[in-house]
């Protein structure tokens, strides 16, 4: 799937919305449209560009962490093949040089995931970190929005499944590292004739025999012909004589163990962390915000023809009392239920015939408005002079759930600034909406 995705786009879109004055155009069709938006603002750079160069310095991060370790691996094998004039090399030294110091890192690797399997942690791990403040500084010195910037970190290390992404690079990178000594070993074997031999102080010989008939169990599997007991005792280091046949058995062993004890799980455990990742991201559920932009553009003529259908009783126009002139609204409606919401004005007068008036200027009126819902017709007046904040969102959102024939009233005066966002306040939130212009 190529990027960015419409799920990508529609993250940056909400990041946005919430933490700048960026709005999607209320006019688009459909989801799609509306989020082509990010492809041409701003006119310089637009908001997709500057997320999908962040994406690309991410990917070279990660690339050039893969190169370095692909590197230290082949730095790695040719100091311990540095042999003395007999041509002996230690195999057990080879053996801690390539694979000790990953089969530690894999006994950390799990112990830590088995211990934080339950966690419910954000915490993006030593090297997670090393990459993100690399992609921030390249960042800052592209000229990124620091808005973009973050929605793009945000985006790419969700919450619960920072781990699954730490784990893919970090077997990724073991994984480069052990390959690259395994090719690096492979070119040495085949261009030098060495001894293979091992010695030891503190152990008896039947250690080094029993390890090694452990360690050929999995090679045995594959019909890679391993040194017996005869070529392990016959490989001392005290001992200078060792046939040819017994040189490949230990060199096929080396190989062979590299391969499937190094190379082979790294491969395998860094597609299952991937995969991990991409389902724990895909099983995340939206934010409020997403899933407000969806909403917004999901299905729009079906959602109107069920709002006119949920007020049919309102028809025709009426010429409001006094000084008011609102001809979208129904004949009956200034006597019905009424609500003023933050109002701080005096009750208007076309409201004298209203069933009811209630005011909800405080968090405890707005809470029993929304615990005393019925299915009764009922308008809230609104100043277009205020702008909605974000608690006036989180209430008109949980309001419309729970009204079934809402409408929202935009008292006009004539130099209202902010009835534009009131109307697309009152799309997100599905909720009909009027003006109703007044003479001062």
């Amino acid at each position: 799937m190529t990027f960015p995705t419409l799920n990508a786009k529609l993250a940056l879109a909400a990041w946005l919305e919430t933490h700048t004055e960026f709005r999607l155009s209320a006019h688009a069709n459909d989801l799609p449209s509306a989020l082509k938006e990010l492809e041409t603002y701003p006119k310089s750079t637009s908001y997709l560009a500057q997320f999908t160069q962040l994406k690309q310095y991410f990917n070279r991060a990660i690339l050039g962490l893969l190169i370095v370790s692909l590197l230290l691996g082949l730095m790695a094998v040719p100091p311990a093949f540095a042999t003395s004039q007999s041509n002996q090399v230690n195999i057990f030294w080879l053996f801690i040089i390539l694979l000790g110091f990953h089969a530690l890192n894999f006994i950390v690797w799990f112990v830590t995931m088995m211990a934080t399997m339950k966690q419910q942690t954000e915490s993006k791990g030593m090297l997670l970190s090393l990459l993100i403040f690399l992609n921030r500084k390249i960042s800052k010195h592209s000229h990124i929005n620091t808005d973009v910037s973050t929605a793009y970190i945000h985006w790419q290390c969700p919450a619960h499944s920072n781990k699954w992404l730490i784990s893919s690079i970090s077997h990724g990178a073991w994984g480069c590292y052990l390959f690259a000594g395994w090719i690096m070993t492979l070119l040495l074997l085949l261009t030098n004739q060495v001894n293979f031999v091992w010695e030891t102080t503190l152990l008896s010989d039947d250690a080094f025999v029993q390890l090694t008939q452990t360690l050929s169990a999995i090679p045995q599997w594959f019909g890679i012909a391993l040194p017996n007991q005869v070529d392990i005792l016959a490989s001392r280091v005290d001992l200078v004589s060792q046939t040819a046949s017994t040189r490949q058995h230990w060199a096929n062993f080396l190989l062979a163990s590299i391969f499937l004890y190094g190379v082979l799980p790294r491969v395998i455990f860094t597609i299952a962390c991937l995969a991990m990742y991409h389902l724990k991201r895909a099983a995340q559920p939206l934010s409020t915000q997403e899933k407000i932009i969806q909403n917004r553009y999901r299905q729009q003529e079906k959602q109107s023809r069920n709002i006119l259908d949920a007020d049919h009783h309102r028809s025709g126009s009426s010429a409001p009392a006094n000084d008011t002139n609102s001809n979208t609204l129904a004949e009956d409606a200034f006597s019905q239920h009424w609500a003023l919401f933050e109002w701080s004005q005096a009750r208007p007068d076309y409201l004298h015939a209203a069933r009811s008036v209630s005011l909800l200027n405080g968090r405890e009126e707005q809470d029993r408005f929304l615990a005393s819902a019925n299915d009764e017709t009922m308008y809230i007046l609104v100043n277009a002079e205020q702008s909605p904040d974000r608690g006036t969102r989180r209430f008109f959102t949980q309001v419309s759930k729970v009204y079934s024939a809402l409408t929202m009233v935009i008292a006009d005066q004539g130099q209202a600034k902010f009835i534009e966002d009131w109307q697309r306040l009152a799309k997100e939130a599905h909720i009909y909406s009027t003006q109703l212009k007044q003479k001062d």
